[in-house]
């Protein structure tokens, strides 16, 4: 049997992934495993954003390891075979029935208490299937998959309806959903979730992300975007802000760090459009995050407005937390535009509108005074409201009184 306080975790995505799930994923678990709380975490095999395995996972290493005090078990499922929504599910598929398997032979014990992370909905279903009899499972919900897929065009309404009765289904199976805003609440009770959902926002860990000082050393203005090359990330925008700036601000640099699946059209859009003002760069490690952060003098934040209801971008707390500013596409009343109203700490356009979006990029280009106003800000937004004990100290707290009335 066991410990009757341990905590089984399953979430897709793990460390030593950088970005996406991932981090925020593994401040959990080892939030939870600091605390007292034995803790299991069942993931996959580390590749994203990548199209293939970390090296030091392949051929059968390091499925199972301990980090930061943290059990992890690496079931044998490996990025997605081909980027079309099928490819998707069928592998997400694989990581539940291969999950399921660990559950039958007994490598995985069912647990008391159960945490699931969803972009992949399935991956709750593990995680319902994983919670012993009376006990406890909550969902955590970063992504609702049946409205990005909907949204960006990702198979037909057949399919998204297919996605709406899964997550109906599963999540009500659950005890608590945790979503990252109110939107994603009204939109999970839309689709029929009857149980139980609590806004629990995403975090920054405000110790390891410090606030930087102003680059002093640069003749121009460095624009960085940082993370996942996506099609839900809507980089088209950041190509055509490029092609904007090109013939009027050349004092501009436009850096594109990430990796993805759309990364290879981006450098070809680049490419075809002659522009010397905007390159691509690798992502920088977990360790460097902050100083990587402050290597922009500005931040762009694009969206895609049909997913903004579906999606919370987890950098924009990031960038405040080291004290820069950043302009982010977001429709009217989104969760964006409203966390401008809030914070003070950015600048809102609409969403595929170069000639706008230039000149807010510009407008602070020419400002260091508002970028630095904006940047401290930012900053005591995040120190006040989304600091990592806040945050996950509450997500505990519920934890924990969901369990005592169980």
């Amino acid at each position: 049997m066991t410990d009757p306080s341990s905590v089984l975790f399953v979430s897709r995505y793990y460390w030593p992934e950088l970005i996406g799930s991932a981090p925020f994923s593994t401040d959990i678990a080892e939030w939870l495993a600091a605390r007292g709380r034995p803790t299991t975490v069942v993931s996959g095999l580390p590749h994203y954003p990548h199209d293939d395995v970390f090296p030091a996972y392949r051929d059968g290493r390091c499925r199972r390891e301990t980090v930061c005090g943290v059990a992890v078990e690496r079931l044998s499922a490996g990025p997605p075979r081909g980027g079309s929504a099928a490819a998707r599910i069928a592998n997400e598929a694989e990581f539940l029935l291969r999950g399921l398997a660990t559950l039958a032979t007994g490598r995985v014990r069912r647990h008391p208490v159960v945490l699931a992370l969803c972009p992949s909905i399935l991956s709750v279903a593990l995680g319902v299937a994983a919670r012993r009899r009376g006990g406890v499972c909550v969902a955590v919900v970063h992504d609702i998959q049946s409205g990005l897929a909907e949204k960006l065009g990702m198979g037909g309404s057949r399919l998204g309806r297919l996605m709406r009765a899964a997550e109906r289904s599963i999540l009500n199976r659950t005890d608590l959903v945790a979503v990252l805003s109110s939107e994603m609440k009204d939109q999970l009770r839309n689709i029929g979730v009857t149980v139980p959902i609590e806004v629990i926002p995403l975090w920054v860990d405000t110790d390891h992300i410090q606030e930087a000082a102003p680059a002093v050393a640069r003749s121009g203005v460095r624009v960085l975007y940082s993370g996942n090359l996506g099609r839900k990330q809507g980089l088209g925008q950041v190509v055509e802000l490029a092609r904007e700036l090109a013939d009027r601000r050349l004092d501009i640099e436009i850096v594109l760090r990430g990796n993805g699946n759309q990364a290879g059209e981006l450098l070809g859009q680049i490419k075809s459009l002659g522009l010397t003002n905007i390159q691509l760069a690798e992502l920088q490690p977990n360790e460097a995050l902050g100083t990587a952060l402050a290597a922009g003098d500005i931040h762009l934040v694009p969206q895609r407005p049909d997913a903004a209801a579906f999606a919370v971008p987890s950098k924009v707390f990031n960038i405040m937390a080291v004290g820069r500013p950043f302009v982010a596409t977001a429709l009217p009343d989104s969760v964006l535009w409203r966390l401008q109203h809030q914070s003070g700490a950015f600048l809102c356009v609409p969403p595929d509108d170069p000639p706008t979006f230039a000149e807010a990029v510009i407008r602070l280009a020419d400002d260091s005074r508002l970028r630095q106003e904006l940047g401290r800000r930012g900053r005591e937004f995040v120190e006040a409201n989304y600091a990592k004990p806040r945050i996950l100290g509450h997500l505990v707290e519920r934890l924990d009184a969901i369990v005592a009335a169980k």
